[in-house]
């Protein structure tokens, strides 16, 4: 039986006003996560500091061994 593992990516961004950079970075995320076998399964936010925009983005990923 295969045995699966578990991870999570938890990133931070602040506001709109670096988009492109925050979508590059989150690409590069998803690239070496997917280069090593593993599957996005799940995504959430959390908004953490409403004044300044401040928000978490987690990823969950899910591998087989």
């Amino acid at each position: 039986m295969a045995k699966v593992e578990n991870d999570i990516d938890i990133y931070y961004a602040v506001g709109n006003s670096n988009t492109n950079r925050q979508e590059n970075e989150l690409a590069v995320i998803m690239k070496k996560r997917n280069s090593a076998g593993w599957k996005l399964i799940s995504t959430s936010t959390a908004i953490v500091d409403t004044k300044n925009q401040f928000l978490n983005l987690y990823l969950f990923w899910e591998k087989n061994q």
